[in-house]
């Protein structure tokens, strides 16, 4: 079963076996559940008016349909794998496991992971998502300064202002706070997430198509989402940083992205 943009993909259908992998109890408790995203075109990036942590230039950007994890991947999905491959369990800082985001990795690691999905799940197509394909899904149809309005809400987001919901001095549970119109938890605060792209200074000829913009031997790759102490203009749609490939931190982690094949049905309209 697959969840669609558009569709009822909660807990129901996590119970009905809605996974990146196969369809059975060892896939959905190692592998993230993925939410399909319809093909569309969106003004990527701020206006020039933004502050300088904002992408610019605006630029329309047509994103093919592809698939998004619903939520970063958890210290039990990354720990699953770790286990299988013999690989070192990342430390957690006392923060707890389980269902949080998991922290203190690198690139590599990302990489590696995505990589066991491809070889283990019965699926293959797993990669990080580029910036255009993270900002589409994060935006989810809205154009305003967050996805519920113009005014951060620490009932939304856990993020530099503790209060409301948002309790945490730093990381949270994936899904304590509501999803986004299409489905997706944390766009705003908690963790940054990994792309595919390289850092370029601005927009000027990025891809128009969705994809990530790279260079041999990069050495930053760009960040999206905010995290637990981000400021206002750091939980926007369009804010960005870098780091470079062997960054570890409390602050970041990741989700993937799946290709979906041009001949599979995929219920994406």
């Amino acid at each position: 079963m697959r969840c669609a943009v558009g569709t009822v993909c909660l807990s129901a259908l996590l119970l009905a076996g809605c996974g990146g992998g196969n369809e059975t109890e060892e896939a959905a408790v190692s592998g993230p559940e993925m939410i399909d995203v319809a093909a569309g075109s969106f003004i990527m990036g701020a206006p020039e008016d933004a502050d300088s942590q904002q992408g610019k230039p605006q630029h329309e950007v047509s994103v093919p349909a592809f698939r998004l994890a619903k939520t970063q991947v958890t210290f039990e999905q990354y720990d699953a794998f770790a286990k299988a491959t013999g690989r070192p369990r990342p430390q957690d800082d006392g923060l707890g496991r389980a269902d949080r985001p998991v922290i203190n990795i690198d690139r590599s690691d990302m990489l590696a992971y995505i990589a066991w999905l491809n070889e283990t799940s019965g699926e293959s197509g797993y990669r990080l998502p580029s910036e255009a394909e993270w900002e589409y899904a994060a935006r989810a149809g809205t154009t305003t300064n967050f996805y519920w309005g113009d005014e951060p809400d620490p009932d939304l987001a856990n993020t530099r202002t503790n209060g409301g919901r948002d309790s945490f001095e730093l990381t949270s549970p994936v899904m304590t706070f509501p999803a986004n119109p299409w489905g997706f938890y944390d766009m705003a605060g908690n963790v940054w997430d990994m792309t595919e792209d390289c850092l370029f200074p601005d927009y000027v000829d990025a891809p128009t198509d969705g994809s990530a913009r790279t260079k041999p031997d990069c050495d930053r790759f760009v960040l999206r989402g905010g995290d637990y102490s981000s400021s206002r203009r750091g939980q926007k749609p369009t804010a960005r940083v870098a780091t470079g490939p062997m960054f570890r931190s409390t602050s970041m982690s990741f989700r993937v992205a799946q290709d979906i094949p041009q001949t599979e049905d995929s219920g994406v309209e």
